[in-house]
């Protein structure tokens, strides 16, 4: 079967899985949001997928096949640890890599482990490699033959290719207009010179949807309903930002006046 097939069936099977995944872990298991007890949507896209789960089902597809012959010939138990070890390390890795670009190139944090012991710079932490692990455990010894073997029906029923085509239609509206949404949100964060935790904005404009329900009677709607994404930045940045941006206004200090006039003063001396 196409290689290029398999990727993108493996990419949407695992981005919807690791959708339903995540919306009942903050729902009931992870120890901070369940306590909100809300539903709320775990992904930036507005449909039901997270991409970095298609990502890392790829990358458990591709580690699955490995052995270790010198372990795994003597103690085979010990070989299949040392494989869900790697597996974990590279879905942390993953992690990381995916949290740091969105940090650093469009100022979003889109999950947040900054209250979890170890975290580093709150992308990733050790309960979560953890999970990892046990994720990676689960596939490998449950879902990994259930892949296989739906990659084989899927080579010999090719006509489900346009369900992929479907999905990947939609997929690609998505994408257009959430990242027209993460632009105007990089926008306003590079405004206020802070960082913005995705989740946590996201949150602070849900409660202000409450809030305009609860407030409005008869046909008069609240003045929350109607306010812009300026002024939920304005009003609340506080609430769901991670960081300032000390670069712009060390930047700005250094244009003053007294701090151009003492770097001459040094220069000439």
């Amino acid at each position: 079967m196409n290689k290029l097939l398999v990727l993108l069936f493996l990419f949407s099977a695992g981005s919807v899985t690791g959708w339903v995944i995540e919306l009942f872990f903050r729902r009931y298991l992870d120890p901070v949001e369940r306590k909100k007890k809300k539903w709320v949507n775990p992904g930036f896209f507005v449909g039901p997928y997270l991409p970095i789960y298609g990502s890392g089902l790829i990358v458990l597809y591709l580690l699955g096949h490995i052995h270790i012959p010198s372990i795994g010939a003597i103690h085979p138990i010990l070989e299949k640890l040392v494989i869900f070890v790697i597996m974990a390390a590279c879905m942390t890795f993953l992690e990381f890599v995916t949290g740091m670009i969105f940090i650093n190139h469009l100022h979003l944090q889109l999950w947040d482990y900054s209250s979890y012991w170890g975290n580093i710079k709150g992308v990733i932490c050790p309960l979560f490699s953890c999970f990892w692990y046990a994720l990676a455990a689960f596939y490998y010894l449950v879902l990994h033959p259930q892949v296989v073997d739906a990659l084989d029906w899927l080579s010999r029923n090719l006509a489900f290719s346009f369900f992929i085509g479907f999905f990947y239609g939609i997929f690609l509206l998505d994408i257009i207009y959430s990242f027209q949404l993460m632009i105007k949100i990089k926008k306003l964060a590079d405004e206020y010179q802070i960082v913005v935790k995705y989740n946590a904005y996201k949150s602070k404009l849900v409660d202000i949807r409450e809030e305009a329900k609860e407030r409005s009677y008869f046909f008069f709607s609240s003045r929350l309903s109607s306010i812009s994404p300026k002024e939920v930045f304005e009003k609340y940045r506080e609430n769901f930002s991670m960081k300032g941006m000390v670069m712009a206004p060390i930047q700005k200090i250094a244009d003053t006046k007294p701090v151009k006039k003492i770097q001459e003063k040094v220069k000439r001396d």
